[in-house]
């Protein structure tokens, strides 16, 4: 069942990847603003592959921060992370410090959104 999932999952992304490969400039530029990304940003988040995309939810379960949560919350610091993320050239780096469930992630030697989830981890900490 798991490589149906899987192949239906990549199905979605390829034709969703097709869709928007498939619009001319105008629309390009119209769709980045409005979902407020710069059209450069919008192009890195379409052509990031899907093995690539869940790294980011993954991490910030991992850290405790609920991805749900936080697009509803703060959905513009979603974004902006995810824009990061999408950019990032460390992703075989990431993988390999998530695969390891028994081992202290790694992620802050290398993440350009260390920062940015350690704000958000100390802003959802209970107050006493």
């Amino acid at each position: 069942m798991q490589i149906i999932a899987a192949f239906r999952q990549w199905w979605r992304v390829q034709s969703c990847r097709s869709r928007l490969g498939a619009l001319d400039r105008a629309a390009m530029v119209q769709l980045a603003r409005d979902n407020a990304i710069p059209e450069a940003d919008l192009r890195q988040l379409i052509i990031r592959s899907n093995a690539d995309s869940v790294l980011l939810p993954r991490l910030l379960d991992r850290l405790g921060v609920a991805p749900e949560q936080l697009a509803r919350r703060q959905a513009a610091v979603l974004r902006d992370i995810a824009i990061v993320c999408a950019g990032c050239a460390m992703t075989a780096e990431c993988r390999r410090d998530l695969s390891q469930q028994d081992v202290p992630l790694r992620h802050g030697r290398y993440c350009p959104n260390t920062e940015t989830i350690k704000a958000l981890r100390l802003s959802s900490r209970p107050t006493a």
